[in-house]
């Protein structure tokens, strides 16, 4: 990409100079730490507009756009800031070099409205040579950003600025008309936010030119106007969650919080969304917008590798190789550690047969992550020799005047952040205790001296100690991908210059230093000797030589041994295994499980007996029964350890068994942080083997943990004047006004208002706690209530065994028969308990009234009177859909159900009327 600005200004963020602006200083030493911080920059930038310093502003600019030079806001602001300032040049040399590469289209609007001002004066008629600038410039702009959806001011300006136009002649009316009605229907075909607007100004125009042929002219661009409106709606909703989940205007590298998760996501339906075509475009026009909106969320996701890789994929799918590899190239330029766009760049280089584009891309990749390597062991190297200098310094100077300030370099040293300060305060900057304050003369003072030297030591260990794990980890990481790329780099190789140019750069990678490339490289190699050199003895010595460097890596071990399997070597398989099974290898689970997987499936079945009760001995979790599920399996095939032995149910061995049967191939020796071991874990080294100890839930305690000092020291004490004894305010019970509904006989939630008394002492004894809990609820005052406490049980063993009786009211009855329809064209009805259909009932407030749910059904209520009800979803249809059942029917004196006959009727709906049930009781 072209450079950003025409600016030559050094960037800010390289200079070591103070601003003299604190607020500025502030922005900027947070910058140096976090490069990618927004509103550090965002601030940096206000501050640098609001001051008088010119020196300032620009290289605030200049940094900037050096970090994004993507964001066409931070290109359109500064524009405007140097037309403000009468820089004409330096604006037109930023459009010069951004317009094409940044497809933002507020950087297009400044650029108009640069040209317009240049050349147009309000209430003065353009000049011809004038008019054909703006015209070119109008078509300029609509042709990069016409098609976006906030473009629709630009086509009316653009609209507006043809009818300005002065004709002198009728040939040029109709030219201007002819061009207007191009415009216009170009216009609205686009899904822009004004369309609708515009829709109603090109009506007004075809009316104004030829009322009669008005129509023709809007029926012909009608449809491309309504898909454009529908298409329009559509794509809104996909910019209103882009927007929503949008967290900052300048681009972020991503650290996959669930908003730029959604974010991203947004994108990628909007971006299927385009590839649909859903305009129903031609080729041509459907790929120009399909590219227009993945420049867009290039612009935006301007550090999302996968953006880039499926913009340079859609361009192969449409055939444009070329175009693909430039973007490909591009994205290489901005992301240079990105693994994926190199990888990405490579294979596209490859597939045009580019070889030397291909090679130079890993040679730049090796290299690119090498210095990366090498800046994290020069931090951390740095840092370490840091505190020996001052460790050093310290001690020539035992007794010196600046022993406080290094004392405090060697505990707050900003350069040193990966300990915390108060502890390294407490170990390091108290010079005595309370025994040295007693003490005098000389030997007092060499005593201090030496406990304060001892004191110096053990903290600047500590802290080295911590630096070179934090570096262990930074490098693992980078470790992975720099094993990652000269794999890349070996295949490549391979299929571009064949199998003994893989051999040379073998020999190359042993030039690297020996902890930057892990073992998963030369296994590659070996691999790739077997199986396409078809040399297996090559793969075997190359695999061997390398076991010595790998011998205390148990997966290098284990994939030796994997390929002495697969290749037929049984007997330097076991010499191996006897090899390794004694040493902090062959603690680990996987080399053993490994071993019996090829025992059980090859081996005789003495050999197998051995190996089992090795393996009992070695792993306090094994057992004969885990022992003889994995022997009884093969693959997923595992029905004896789920059926007959349980395993899937029962948490003490469950686990154990599926680390062997399921995960072969899987490390589990880890000790997890609460020093529990899970069961299919190993125990250490010199943890005593076939010793149960405490198990809790399946997991096992670590016995070193057990046998471990106590140490109270580094436990903080409580202060026991401190504490406080516990004194409870205990508050009267004031029950509600109403805790209770009305006793009525509708109520079936009334209860009995009872006083409390001795009479209700000794209700718990005699197991009524009904009236117990109704005397309590009844009680004014609970602190009057003297009775037992209540058992929680005993409560809910009264309530499950109370008859209905007591808590329905007198005219309920159990309904049994829920309400059915089977179809719509059936008869209403209830779900009898045993499963036989009836005609329905439903409750009112009053009475069970009898119903058929479809339309036209006829029946009676409980008072005999005739009657129907009328189901709106009901239709008519055949009777063979209602079945014969027995139905209830209730008396209005009586209220005891009676059955009746209700079969269906002959015209398909209600009953028939010489069936007709009688609801007020048959005998």
């Amino acid at each position: 990409m072209a450079d950003s600005t025409a600016m030559e200004q050094p960037t800010l963020l390289s200079s070591k100079q103070s601003t003299g602006i604190p607020e500025a200083d502030m922005y900027k030493k947070r910058l140096e730490r976090s490069p990618h911080d927004a509103s550090a920059w965002m601030g940096l930038l206000r501050v640098a507009r609001s001051s008088n310093n010119d020196e300032l502003l620009y290289a605030a600019y200049s940094s900037a756009l050096a970090q994004y030079p993507s964001s066409g806001h931070l290109l359109a602001t500064f524009v405007e800031l140097e037309l403000s300032r009468g820089n004409k040049s330096s604006a037109e040399s930023i459009f010069n070099n951004n317009l094409f590469n940044v497809p933002s289209i507020e950087l297009w609007q400044s650029y108009l409205g640069y040209v317009l001002k240049a050349n147009v004066e309000a209430g003065v008629d353009v000049p011809p040579e004038n008019r054909s600038t703006v015209m070119e410039c109008f078509k300029l702009v609509l042709d990069n950003v016409g098609a976006d959806r906030e473009a629709g001011r630009i086509w009316i300006d653009y609209i507006s600025f043809i009818n300005s136009a002065q004709t002198h002649a009728p040939y040029e009316e109709q030219q201007r008309t002819d061009l207007l009605r191009e415009t216009y229907q170009t216009a609205v075909s686009i899904p822009l936010l004004r369309v609708e607007e515009i829709w109603k100004s090109y009506d007004a125009f075809e009316t104004r030119v030829d009322r009669m042929g008005a129509k023709q002219q809007l029926s012909k661009i009608s449809p491309s106007y309504m898909t454009a409106r529908t298409a329009l709606r559509e794509m809104s909703r996909f910019w209103d969650t882009i927007r929503a989940t949008q967290s900052n205007t300048l681009p972020q590298p991503p650290t996959w919080t669930a908003r730029e998760v959604e974010h991203l996501d947004a994108w990628k339906r909007y971006l299927k969304w385009e590839v649909s075509n859903p305009l129903r475009l031609g080729g041509p026009d459907a790929h120009k917008r399909v590219i227009y909106a993945y420049n867009q969320a290039c612009m935006e996701l301007w550090l999302y590798p996968e953006v880039w890789i499926e913009f340079a994929e859609y361009y192969t799918t449409i055939g444009q190789q070329s175009d693909a590899l430039t973007k490909l190239q591009t994205a290489s330029s901005v992301l240079p550690e990105s693994l994926a766009v190199q990888f990405a760049y490579a294979e596209t280089a490859e597939k045009m047969k580019q070889l030397d584009v291909c090679k130079q891309v890993y040679e730049d990749v090796v290299a690119t992550q090498r210095a990366r390597m090498e800046r994290i062991t020069e931090k951390y190297t740095r840092k370490l020799a840091k505190l020996d200098k001052l460790l050093e310094k310290r001690l020539e100077k035992p007794n010196g005047s600046d022993h406080k300030q290094t004392d405090d370099q060697l505990s707050s040293d900003s350069d040193l952040d990966d300990f915390d300060d108060a502890d390294d305060n407490a170990s390091i900057g108290s010079d005595s205790d309370g025994g040295d304050a007693l003490a005098f003369g000389e030997d007092a003072k060499l005593k201090r001296t030496a406990q304060r030297t001892a004191r110096l030591r053990k903290a600047v260990e500590q802290r080295k100690s911590a630096i070179n794990a934090r570096m262990e980890d930074e490098l693992t990481e980078r470790r992975e991908a720099f094993t990652l790329v000269w794999i890349m780099y070996l295949r490549y190789i391979q299929r571009s210059e064949g199998i003994d140019a893989v051999r040379q750069l073998l020999k190359r990678s042993r030039s690297e230093p020996p902890n930057y490339i892990t073992h998963h490289f030369y296994v590659a190699a070996a691999l790739m000797e077997y199986h396409v050199g078809k040399r297996p003895h090559v793969a075997g010595k190359l695999l061997k030589y390398y076991s010595k460097d790998y011998s205390t890596n148990a997966s290098y071990i284990v994939e030796y041994m994997n390929y002495l399997a697969n290749s037929g070597d049984d007997t330097n398989l076991r010499a191996e295994f006897e090899r390794y099974h004694s040493t902090p290898v062959g603690d680990t689970n996987e080399m053993w499980t490994m071993f019996a997987d090829f025992e059980y499936n090859y081996g005789d079945l003495s050999a197998i007996d051995k190996l089992d009760k090795r393996f009992i001995n070695k792993f306090a979790h094994e057992s004969v029964l885990t022992r003889m599920a994995t022997r009884y399996s093969y693959m997923d095939v595992d029905c004896v350890a789920a059926r007959e032995f349980g395993f899937p149910y029962r948490k003490d061995i469950s686990r154990a068994h599926s680390a062997d049967t399921r995960s072969r191939n899987a490390n589990t020796s880890a000790i997890d942080a609460s020093g529990l071991r899970v069961h299919g874990e190993s125990e250490s080294g010199n943890e005593m083997p076939n010793v149960g100890v405490a198990s809790v839930t399946g997991r096992y305690l670590n016995k070193q943990q057990l046998l471990a000092p106590v140490t109270p020291n580094k436990f903080a004490k409580p202060s026991i004047n401190a504490l406080r004894e516990y004194d409870p305010v205990v508050e009267p019970f004031v029950p509600p006004e109403s805790p209770m509904r009305s006793t009525s006989s509708n109520d079936y939630r009334a209860a009995p208002t009872m006083s409390p008394g001795p009479q209700f002492k000794n209700l718990l004894d005699q197991g009524d706690v009904l009236s117990y809990v109704a005397a309590a609820i009844a009680t004014p005052d609970i602190s009057s209530f003297d009775a037992q406490p209540l058992n929680i049980d005993a409560l809910l063993g009264a309530i499950m065994q109370m008859p209905m009786s007591q808590c329905a009211p007198s005219n309920y009855r159990p309904l049994s028969y829920m309400p059915w329809a089977s179809r719509s064209d059936s008869q209403g009805g209830y779900y009898r308990s045993d499963s036989q259909q009836s005609s329905g009932y439903y409750r009112g407030d009053r009475s069970v009234r009898p119903f058929n749910s479809r339309s036209r059904s006829r029946g009676r209520y409980d008072d005999g009177h005739r009657g129907g009800y009328q189901a709106r979803h009901g239709s008519r249809g055949s009777h063979r859909q209602q079945p014969y059942a027995r139905s209830p029917s209730y008396s209005n004196d009586t209220r005891s159900p009676n059955y009746s006959d209700s079969r269906p009727s002959q015209r398909g709906h209600g009953p028939r009327h010489n069936d007709r049930p009688n609801y007020r009781g048959r005998p």
